[in-house]
């Protein structure tokens, strides 16, 4: 094994090429990639060499020499310190440039497609205030109460009160929040020694309603003061609908446990995507930006080219928000989820938009989908897998059902491609892809891509 061309503490010149998937900018030394945050490409940049793998290194800006002209400032104080946005110092139509060509290059290097049809991307009219869920980390900084984001790659917490990518509603719900448990002297979790009690607050809004939900999320389940603050807070916030405690006692990094009790007003907020409401509990999924996500469920209704005559199956079909969603242009639409809790809502949804084609099936698509293809032969198959994509099984038998049109959505297009490479070496031609920009100011990309049988 050669020598690197570069070592920890060099500084370099180095010209920026590319972008890679998590938003750092590629520069190479004598064909050695180097992966750089905060660059973008064709800039020229002075760096120090922080780590040096096997086949890559990384390293930090020291100063910018050539400046693009897609650079912006950022709209945010603490946009080098937190790591929730990793590109808003690009340009927005930049931003949308380069995440297609992420799309491109990825199905590219994994499918082995040359000439699929990748559209523009759908982007935002405001990319900014878009969020309807946060959940953040509290601590103690000294005598005061801090919640804001983790930094980087760290466990040092990084304070923000007005978050620019969090719904406004989110913010006020926060900083009224963080000023009664204050006033109210309540224990914080110390994640290092595990005592404490209060470990996160989670605020959820509907943006179509403007009703927004707190979730206090504590090691015990002893919160003497949660309904005095809880209802404190409904006085404060007449936006607020509803406060809950969610009891998480495990040493881990994942933020909600599996209990969650109501403190005060509603267990659930309501929103709405195009015409269809959704009942949204404390722990139910519901897509992120609700503005785009009428985008991204008119591009699969646009892709499953539906008449009414249709039977649609929809695979990882959550509380059933795109079933629902394509039920008024179908025959019938089949959903399938492994959560239970997710059915439920998801039956619930459709009760309550008085929509009675859908089915829904708990388990897991590999188990539940050969019981059901003796007796579902549907035309559309829609897919929203989770981040990872799908599992085998599950593809060869969307293959077994034959469907006319397979339209998957994807938030990783690395998994997306190496799913496309299996459907089109098994008869089915893809169409073309659609990205949407569900996360303005990130390295995210969401896809909705049409396949054909052939």
């Amino acid at each position: 094994m050669g020598a690197k061309p570069i070592k920890v503490g060099e500084e370099i010149i180095i010209e920026l090429e590319d972008l890679a998937t998590g938003g750092d900018a590629v520069g190479r030394v004598d064909g050695f990639v180097i992966f750089i945050p905060g660059g973008i490409p064709g800039e020229k940049v002075k760096v120090e060499i922080t780590q040096v793998k096997k086949s890559y290194g990384r390293a930090k800006i020291v100063e910018v020499i050539e400046q693009s002209a897609e650079r912006v400032q950022p709209s945010c104080q603490e946009d080098e310190d937190c790591g929730g946005c990793q590109i808003s110092y690009f340009d927005y139509q930049a931003q949308l440039k380069y995440k297609r060509k992420i799309v491109v290059d990825t199905i590219e290097r994994i499918a082995k497609l040359t000439e699929v049809k990748v559209n523009p991307v759908k982007g935002m009219e405001n990319p900014f205030f878009y969020r309807n869920k946060a959940q953040f980390p509290v601590a103690k900084q000294g005598d005061k109460v801090i919640t804001g984001f983790y930094a980087l790659g760290t466990h040092k917490l990084i304070e923000l009160e007005d978050c620019k990518i969090q719904h406004p509603l989110i913010n006020r719900v926060l900083r009224e929040a963080i000023d009664l448990i204050e006033e109210h002297q309540v224990s914080i979790y110390d994640e290092k020694q595990h005592k404490g009690l209060l470990r996160h607050l989670v605020v959820r809004v509907g943006v179509c309603t403007n009703q927004a939900m707190l979730i206090f999320v504590t090691k015990n389940e002893e919160f003497s003061a949660g309904v005095e603050i809880a209802t404190e807070l409904l006085e404060r916030i007449p936006e607020l609908v509803s406060v809950n405690q969610n009891i998480n006692p495990e040493e881990t990094n994942i933020v909600l446990g599996r209990r969650t009790k109501q403190l005060v007003g509603e267990d659930h907020i309501i929103d709405y995507i195009g015409p269809i409401k959704y009942k949204i509990s404390p722990l139910a999924f519901f897509q992120v930006n609700t503005l785009q996500a009428k985008i991204l469920y008119d591009q699969v209704v646009e892709y499953a080219q539906l008449s009414g005559t249709e039977r649609v199956l929809d695979a990882y079909c959550g509380v059933g928000s795109i079933a629902l969603y394509l039920a008024r242009f179908a025959k019938e639409v089949w959903g399938i989820e492994v959560i239970g809790e997710a059915i439920e809502a998801a039956q619930e949804n459709a009760q309550l938009n008085e929509i009675d084609n859908c089915q829904f099936e708990v388990g897991k698509v590999r188990e539940v989908l050969p019981r059901l293809k003796k007796e579902l032969r549907p035309e559309v198959i829609v897919v929203d897998p989770p981040r990872k994509g799908c599992h085998q099984e599950v593809l060869a038998t969307f293959v077994e059902l034959e469907p006319e049109r397979i339209v998957y959505v994807s938030c990783d297009p690395a998994s997306l491609a190496r799913d496309l490479k299996y459907l089109t070496e098994a008869g089915y031609q893809l169409e073309e892809i659609q990205p949407v920009d569900m996360f303005p100011q990130t390295y995210h990309i969401e896809n909705v891509a049409l396949l054909k049988k052939q």
